[in-house]
């Protein structure tokens, strides 16, 4: 956990304010150092059944940028409406690596279409666009269905969405068919925290 809490100290964040780290900049990760390491640690324990993500609400990428660096990915999805304007840079952090991407907000049919035709299930989906209520349960009751069984489901911003992601994860663990491994919070920075549930 250490070893990889100092990879994601170095990569960069989006601000170091925000999101903690040492660097502002480089792959504009959004992502808490010492949330997403245990996170990342207890998926590296499954690491050779994670071939293909799919990640929604992907800003600059540096989230699959990091997947990517340490799972064997075959197949990668990412969504995102580009309302932060981060194509550009998106494209620049991810530069190099093989990814397919769906611009539109993650209920459009287009979107949700797109992926439904690739006729494919994922071994991780991350889930960080919109963190009101309804739209994560919305995209969790959309693309829970394309999940593989076994897989693993990962909420952002559990603790700074409570009545988002929080409640949503905690739904989920209770009557939605998946099993809650961990929630992360930090102990050093920011707290948002990370619901790692899988499902059964």
């Amino acid at each position: 956990v250490d070893q990889i809490e100092s990879y994601l100290l170095e990569v960069g964040q989006e601000n170091t304010e925000g999101f903690g780290g040492v660097v502002a900049g480089g792959i504009r990760l959004q992502q808490i150092p010492d949330e997403f390491a245990p996170c990342l640690a207890e998926l590296l324990k499954h690491k050779d059944e994670i071939k293909n993500y799919l990640e929604i609400g992907s800003a600059a990428g540096g989230s699959c940028y990091v997947i990517n660096h340490f799972f064997p990915l075959e197949k990668i999805v990412l969504i995102d409406n580009n309302g932060l304007n981060m194509q550009g840079t998106r494209n620049e952090v991810l530069k190099g690596i093989f990814h397919q991407e769906l611009i539109g907000r993650s209920d459009d049919e287009f979107v949700y279409g797109s992926v439904a035709k690739m006729g494919i299930l994922f071994d991780l989906i991350l889930l960080d666009s919109e963190h009101h209520y309804q739209n994560v349960r919305l995209e969790a009751a959309l693309y829970l269905p394309f999940l593989h069984p076994g897989g693993f489901l990962f909420l952002h911003d559990t603790v700074s969405s409570p009545q988002g992601g929080g409640r949503v994860m905690r739904e989920l663990a209770a009557f939605g068919g998946m099993e809650l491994v961990a929630e992360y919070v930090s102990e050093k920075g920011p707290k948002l925290g990370i619901g790692l549930l899988r499902k059964v």
